[in-house]
C-alpha cells in the first residue's frame, strides 16, 4: 500500500508556469476595450495573474472586475499565449477569453484609480500605442473570436518597456 509520498516527489520536481488571463471585449462597433494601467506606459487588454487554486477563466472575471468594476462576458477562450522563462521569471501562459459588451455594462465601467490610468475602445484596426506583441495578440484573438477559432502561439519577445534586466519595471 502506499502512502502517496511516491506520487507527492513525481509532483513536487515537475516543471511549473505561472498563468494569466485576459479579456477581449468588443462594444456594439466591433472597437476592442483596451486598459493603460498605472504601472506600465503602455495600453493592454485587460486581466491579470492568475492565483494559487484559481481557474484561468475565474482570474479573468476577477481580475476585470477589480480593474473596471464590472463582470466581462466572456463566451469562450480565443488564445493561448506561451512566453518562455527569462532572468528571475519562469515560462508562462496566457489564456485570453473573449465576448460583446452590451451597452449596459459599457456604461457600467469604473476603472480603479490605484490600477487603471486610461481605458478605452479602440478599432483593432488603429490601436493606440501598444507593444509588437500586445499588437498580435489583440488582432489575433480579436480575429480568431470573430472567426469561430482558438488561436495559440508561442511569444519570443520581451515587452520593451521591461527594460534590460528581464524584470518588469514596476
Amino acid at each position: 500500500m502506499s502512502d502517496g509520498s511516491a506520487e507527492s516527489a513525481y509532483y513536487a520536481q515537475l516543471a511549473r508556469t505561472r498563468g494569466a488571463a485576459g479579456a477581449v471585449q468588443l462594444d456594439g462597433a466591433g472597437r476592442v476595450l483596451l486598459v493603460r494601467p498605472g504601472y506600465k506606459p503602455v495600453w493592454d487588454l485587460p486581466g491579470g495573474v492568475i492565483e494559487a487554486e484559481e481557474s484561468p477563466m475565474t482570474a479573468c472575471v476577477r481580475e476585470v472586475r477589480e480593474e473596471l468594476g464590472f463582470t466581462p462576458v466572456l463566451e469562450r477562450l480565443v488564445g493561448v499565449v506561451w512566453f518562455p522563462p527569462r532572468p528571475r521569471r519562469v515560462a508562462s501562459n496566457l489564456f485570453v477569453f473573449a465576448g460583446r459588451l452590451p451597452e449596459t455594462a459599457r456604461a457600467a465601467i469604473e476603472p480603479d484609480p490605484g490600477e487603471i490610468a486610461e481605458f478605452g475602445f479602440f478599432p483593432v484596426s488603429d490601436l493606440p500605442e501598444v507593444e509588437p506583441h500586445t499588437e498580435r495578440r489583440v488582432r489575433s484573438c480579436v480575429e480568431g473570436y470573430l472567426g469561430g477559432e482558438t488561436v495559440y502561439y508561442e511569444e519570443s519577445t520581451k515587452p520593451a518597456w521591461y527594460g534590460d534586466s528581464g524584470e518588469a519595471k514596476e
